[in-house]
């Protein structure tokens, strides 16, 4: 019996091969798609999913890959850092291998892979140590550090032996190897190639450039610049336009006040009167025809250029603020107004002698002479309000026998601070710390200069009275001196409305926010004064001023061998712009004891008080410290007792408000009225920002001793 035989064949190499090559086709497809989910767990890492640094209950996993994938993301960032991204390149990259078939030669002699292996652990190593030596500051993205735990090992450890450089050159050079290593990438080839290519396009690139691109850009570029030059032109032919009907609307209504002002004046004004004198009210008929003047000025006032050298440059200009309106209010009738005056009082049975008749931006001023004399000025203030249908009408005694009467217009004449900063009484003023304070009755400027005054404190129950006060005097300082002659120290501890002047090259120190910093800050100013007057005694000068002008002259006559390192001392500004915040506090009456010496003894050594406060109460402005600030500005207040409180008598109670106040000075003792002009935060914040272009601020550190 024939026994069957099995016959076996051996699969052929042509057909071994597809069946190789769809299996490497696969690897290949499947190291990628772990590539990519690698990356993509990296990607959405969220330190919040549980992971190897993370243990605990989570509600959602944030990250794409799932547990997984945190896991892995965790892991490898926290080892890594942003050198994590590097593996998913690199399990491409074995994928690629395999589906290259060189595998083959690595298995067959695995002593192959120590090369590539060394290659990649230096360039992991080094480029991890590079994130922790640049960045090694924590990212809001890492759980850790730039370079991982591995950077921080290698970093750290090459950074404290050879500096930061000599780290970063080491590590850079160690990057490359590891990377020739791991790839056998040839640098030199690399540079060829660039080389090449670069020979070969820059020809093409240069041509494209010079003929194509470059001459249509320029014919665009000009046809925009037509367009622009055109616009323009239309702009300011229409401006010009308005400028000029504006211009002659001034022209026309400057010519009528000036008349109308010749008028009632017998001689002109002199164009050197820059203080208050008197109140139009508190003397006899000629003080209606006088400026309003606060005193006289020395023969030894010193000029602004003869104290110290500034620099012009750094001044703002007057095109910042706004300019005054050209819309002229209504012109009051004052002959009418004052026939009025004379039937509302022979409806009285009261003869009366119109004196005077002087007009202002605000009101309109009377002086009558009745008889018989009439006793109760408040009752008759009220029956002329209710006659005449106005605001409140102000009544006074000027002389004995003489009463004033201010009445309110129906329209009040706007003042801006650019109209009271651009006249002659400002710009040719001689002292740096001069404030354009606003108008008198009659509508000339009134400057307040501190360095005669030389403290101001105000006061009223509007807060925006008075910021709108310190923002005219602190605008006007800052028009008339340049940080090489003007410090100023800003205490906003409670309203925050001079956070506008932050950076202000002018600060000594940063605007004071915190009521803890106002002690340290006083008495930093009071060894400040100390040491002034120290270094004046040393000069045998008496005053900032003598001081100054000794330094300059010493500058002019020295030698180019006996250079000398003394500067000249600057003026030093301190604003308080609420002092009821201090007061009520603990450090209350430390403060008032350093403020008291302050104003006692700081005038000669160039340091300035302006406070402010809104509550115009006995613990605020209390005795003590009004004996020592006889010069007081009242804005308009609730009740007369708050009127005695600032100004030790009744009137501010009968204020308009809106800027309107009352001034009192040391050497007359009766308040004077003003009317304060507008400046809008606008305004302010156009000029802070031009001066924070010309000069940067220069702070020092008011806790330590001056």
């Amino acid at each position: 019996m024939t026994q069957a035989r099995r016959t076996y064949r051996r699969a052929s190499p042509n057909q071994k091969q597809p069946i190789e090559h769809g299996l490497r086709e696969i690897v290949l497809i499947f190291f990628c798609f772990v590539g990519v989910y690698l990356f993509g767990s990296l990607l959405t890492y969220d330190a919040r999913d549980p992971g190897w640094s993370f243990r605990g209950q989570v509600e959602e996993i944030h990250n794409r890959g799932g547990v997984a994938g945190a896991w892995l993301a965790d892991v490898f960032i926290n080892l890594f850092g942003y050198f994590s991204y590097l593996f998913p390149i690199i399990v491409g990259y074995i994928g690629w291998l395999i589906y290259q078939r060189r595998h083959h030669a690595i298995l067959a002699e695995p002593k192959g892979l120590i090369v590539p292996g060394v290659g990649f652990l230096l360039t992991l190593s080094a480029g991890c140590g590079l994130a922790i030596v640049h960045f090694s500051a924590e990212s809001a993205l890492l759980p850790s550090h730039a370079g991982g735990i591995l950077g921080i090992v290698v970093g750290k450890s090459l950074q404290s032996i050879f500096s930061q450089l000599g780290a970063t050159l080491l590590l850079i050079a160690l990057f490359f190897t590891g990377v020739t290593l791991l790839t056998g990438l040839s640098w030199l080839k690399v540079m060829d190639i660039l080389g090449f290519y670069t020979l070969l396009w820059f020809p093409v690139v240069q041509r494209f450039l010079f003929e194509q691109f470059l001459p249509r850009f320029f014919y665009h570029l000009q046809h925009f610049f037509d367009v622009i030059r055109n616009f323009f032109q239309a702009v300011w032919q229409r401006l010009s336009g308005w400028s000029s009907a504006f211009y002659r609307r001034w022209q026309d209504r400057r010519t009528a006040w000036q008349t109308e002002r010749e008028e009632f004046l017998d001689e002109d004004e002199e164009e050197d009167d820059y203080f208050i004198k008197d109140d139009p009210l508190a003397c006899p008929a000629e003080s209606s025809k006088q400026p309003i003047d606060t005193t006289t000025i020395p023969g030894s006032a010193i000029s602004n250029a003869a104290t110290t050298r500034q620099d012009e440059s750094l001044l703002p200009v007057l095109n910042l603020l706004d300019a005054p309106s050209p819309v002229s209010t209504s012109v009051v009738d004052s002959e009418a107004l004052a026939q009025q005056l004379v039937d509302i009082f022979n409806s009285s049975r009261i003869d009366v002698d119109i004196k005077s008749i002087y007009t202002g931006p605000v009101l309109t001023g009377f002086e009558v002479q009745p008889t018989p004399m009439v006793g109760n000025l408040e009752e008759l203030g009220e029956i002329l309000t209710q006659a005449l249908q106005l605001p409140i009408t102000h009544v006074v005694m000027t002389m004995p026998g003489v009463l004033g009467i201010e009445i309110p217009h129906p329209e009040r004449e706007a003042i801006f601070l650019r109209e009271l900063l651009s006249t002659p009484d400002f710009q040719e003023y001689p002292s740096p710390l001069v404030i354009a304070l606003g108008k008198d009755v009659i509508g000339q400027p009134v400057m307040v200069d501190l360095t005669r005054v030389p403290h101001l404190l105000l006061a009223g129950n509007d807060g925006a009275e008075k910021n709108m006060a310190l923002h005219t005097a602190l605008l006007s300082l800052l028009y008339k001196a340049t940080p090489q002659l003007l410090r100023l120290i800003l205490i906003d501890n409670v309203t925050l409305d001079l956070t506008v002047y932050a950076d202000l090259p002018h600060l000594l120190t940063p605007i004071i926010t915190e009521t803890a910093q106002v002690l340290p800050v006083l008495q930093w100013c009071e060894q400040e004064m100390e040491r002034r007057y120290r270094l004046m005694a040393e000069k045998n000068v008496r005053n900032i001023e003598g001081y100054n002008q000794m330094l300059l002259q010493a500058e002019v006559t020295q030698t180019d061998s006996t250079p000398t390192a003394i500067s000249p001392l600057p003026y030093l500004v301190l604003v308080i712009p609420e002092m009821a915040e201090i007061m009520k506090t603990d450090i209350g009456i430390h403060a008032e004891e350093i403020i008291t010496r302050l104003t006692q003894k700081a005038r000669a050594s160039g340091i300035h008080l302006l406070l402010a406060t809104q509550y115009p109460s006995v613990n605020v402005i209390t005795g003590l410290l009004k004996a020592n600030m006889p010069n007081r500005i009242a804005f308009q207040v609730a009740s007369k007792s708050e009127s005695r409180t600032i100004l030790g008598q009744m009137g501010a109670e009968t204020l308009l408000g809106s800027g309107d106040m009352l001034y009192m000075t040391a050497g007359t003792g009766i308040p004077v009225r003003v009317h304060g002009s507008f400046v809008s935060v606008y305004e302010v914040r156009r000029v802070v920002a031009d001066l924070k272009k010309r000069a940067a601020p220069d702070y020092i550190d008011l806790q330590s001793p001056a």
